[in-house]
């Protein structure tokens, strides 16, 4: 049985080059001799097949996630609306487009947001400084290692979420902030596309910030589709651990 939580591409563009590489080793050594191969989402599923056609047993056993905790949290927005991301600060999660694009709502006049970054990873040097040459550090709250109860805290005081991840097979972080009814900013292709087709969530094409900015804005104002739990999607926690 194998498990991949596959992205498609590399984290870098070293990884990238020697991922191509190995996929020809993976689809005939690997993947061909594995009896099981478990997709967590309907986009991981259909990258699996299409690059590794000696898989011949693809499943789809979504994700679980505790819809009883999520919902049981009241989501009481407040001022200056909060822009929350929640993830590794890592090259490939894109944090300085959401830095960017923070500048770009503040030179605009739009100084009634807050971004709060939830996460630590190699790229936080590099962040902070990005953060001091925009001139938007003040207009940020840094933070990492909070609890349980003190993210879904976060969540809940949120006006936006946003993951400009194209690097992810599904994305715990978004289908939570959705469970709150937390409006959510992704890209509009990759493994959360199908959010954005469905109405449940905002897409952006690309990482100008410009548009980034504008779809948080368009985001704050929207009433989205709501998500519900399925076989397509994601499972509660009861029917996941069943399994």
């Amino acid at each position: 049985m194998l498990q991949p939580h596959y992205h498609r591409f590399g984290q870098s563009p070293l990884r990238n080059s020697l991922l191509r590489l190995y996929k020809y080793a993976l689809n005939n050594v690997v993947f061909s001799r594995a009896d099981l191969v478990i997709a967590n989402s309907a986009y991981e599923k259909s990258i699996l097949c299409h690059d590794f056609s000696r898989s011949c047993n693809v499943i789809l056993i979504p994700e679980g996630i505790d819809v009883d905790e999520i919902k049981a949290v009241e989501h009481n927005p407040v001022e200056p609306k909060r822009i929350l991301y929640v993830g590794a600060l890592r090259r490939y999660k894109n944090v300085d487009k959401i830095l960017k694009s923070l500048a770009w709502l503040l030179g605009k006049g739009n100084n009634k947001f807050k971004l709060i970054i939830v996460g630590e990873g190699s790229e936080y040097q590099y962040l902070t400084n990005l953060a001091d040459n925009l001139g938007v550090n003040s207009f940020i709250e840094w933070k990492h290692g909070l609890s349980r109860q003190q993210l879904l805290h976060e969540f809940a005081k949120a006006s936006v979420f946003i993951q400009l991840s194209p690097l992810e097979s599904f994305s715990r972080g978004v289908y939570e902030a959705l469970l709150m009814e937390v409006p959510a900013v992704v890209l509009n292709f990759g493994a959360l596309a199908n959010l954005v087709k469905a109405g449940s969530a905002e897409g952006v094409n690309s990482f100008n910030p410009k548009e980034i900015a504008e779809a948080l804005l368009k985001a704050t104002k929207k009433t989205y589709t709501k998500i519900s739990e399925g076989p397509n999607t994601f499972l509660n926690w009861k029917e996941y651990s069943a399994l």
